[in-house]
């Protein structure tokens, strides 16, 4: 959930000489006040909209608007806190690390991908797409795992899946949680893919990542 919102503050920069005040008809103290919003997503990226100078009365309250750049060139430093003007630079740092690294991911599970489909071997786990293979879909998008059972000349058999998710991040949960093994989990009869079905799945996107298993493994250990 996202958490945001919105708060005025008020900054007194300090008092000036002594001058007429046009409301009172009397001569009065007066003070810099600098007035702005702070924005913010959940309390800690803020940004300041709505900033304005003003030269106010102390007894009345009333007063002139101010040039921002002729104030703030007077000034030593800045009266908005260091957090609050750039709390924002964070978030957008935050979001560019993110897409940087899934940038990575999506290469390194590509490059995975690719390197696993040209030589598959038992114990692969294929996150897939199952809808892309069936003639009428239950839904458009069913992932689920096919795992290598047996790899042939011309095709590759596989343990069909009987769990079925909307996106990827199931079936891949399921093989980080090690649920593969567990009843049920597959049918009992396994499907056979030519490797040109395979091409064409891969072809429509329906492979999500390919993990090479324990089995497969154990085999490529010397």
């Amino acid at each position: 959930m996202i958490v945001w919102g919105a708060k005025g503050e008020v900054a007194n920069l300090g008092p000036q000489a002594s001058r007429h005040c046009p409301t009172c008809e009397k001569e009065r103290p007066f003070h810099v006040i600098l007035q702005y919003t702070v924005r913010h997503i959940w309390y800690v990226f803020k940004w300041v909209t709505g900033k304005q100078y003003v030269l106010l009365c102390d007894v009345c309250q009333r007063g002139n608007k101010l040039d921002p750049k002729l104030v703030e060139s007077r000034l030593t430093k800045p009266p908005i806190p260091f957090a609050t003007r750039w709390g924002w630079a964070f978030l957008a740092g935050m979001v560019a690390i993110a897409a940087v690294f899934g940038v990575l991911d999506d290469s390194i599970r590509s490059t995975s991908r690719e390197a696993y489909l040209a030589a598959p071997r038992k114990g692969d786990r294929y996150v897939v797409n199952v809808a892309s293979l069936l003639k009428t879909p239950q839904s458009k998008y069913m992932y689920g795992v096919l795992r290598v059972r047996a790899v042939n000349a011309g095709s590759v058999e596989f343990d069909a899946p009987s769990i079925f998710y909307a996106g990827p991040t199931g079936p891949t949960k399921d093989i980080r949680d090690e649920k593969l093994d567990a009843p049920g989990y597959f049918s009992p009869a396994p499907i056979s893919l030519s490797r040109d079905e395979i091409a064409r799945i891969h072809k429509e996107h329906a492979i999500h990542s390919i993990e090479r298993g324990a089995q497969a493994s154990l085999a490529a250990a010397p």
